[in-house]
């Protein structure tokens, strides 16, 4: 798949979520040559009510809209990939050099009770304990990773929800 004329694929960026279980929403996160389980949707109760919640896709626009923040100068964003009752999987997504991000995956003991859920970025701003995975790490251009997301968004988008997705339909995964 390629996500635009002579853009670079997710797999090939090297960061990309993949639907292994349509039917009960699982998801991969695989970042370079590691894969994670991807829960995208916090499990709390009423939030979809709460804050207009549009599922997976809508996690990997606040995913966006952080790291468009990147390009203006923020020194580091942190996204949530994993919510889960004890700790969250976080990506660490830091400027290097020349238009390059570093993207680390991670742990902090926060779990998805000890935040409020629709503020969930801002709890990733203040992580003390965010303890990297050992060689879960990639180096690419931010363009390449904005791309990369947008992707994975549009195909979760797509196939979570057929009828009201904007985009294109690329295949099995982003």
């Amino acid at each position: 798949m390629t996500i635009g004329h002579g853009a670079t694929s997710p797999r090939q960026v090297g960061l990309w979520v993949e639907l292994t279980d349509e039917a009960h929403g699982r998801m991969v996160l695989k970042l370079g040559t590691s894969r994670f389980e991807c829960i995208l949707v916090p499990d709390v109760e009423n939030f979809a009510a709460r804050s207009r919640y549009r599922g997976p896709a809508h996690t990997l626009d606040r995913w966006l809209a952080e790291l468009k923040r990147l390009a203006i100068g923020r020194r580091s964003v942190t996204l949530p990939f994993n919510f889960s009752d004890q700790c969250t999987g976080w990506l660490r997504v830091t400027p290097t050099h020349d238009g390059l991000v570093d993207v680390q995956a991670g742990w902090s003991l926060l779990g998805q009770y000890d935040f409020e859920a629709s503020k969930f970025l801002t709890a990733g701003r203040f992580l003390p304990d965010f303890t990297p995975v050992e060689n879960a790490r990639i180096e690419r251009p931010l363009v390449d990773i904005i791309g990369a997301v947008t992707a994975c968004r549009d195909e979760l988008a797509h196939r979570l929800n057929p009828d009201g997705a904007t985009g294109e339909r690329n295949g099995g995964d982003c």
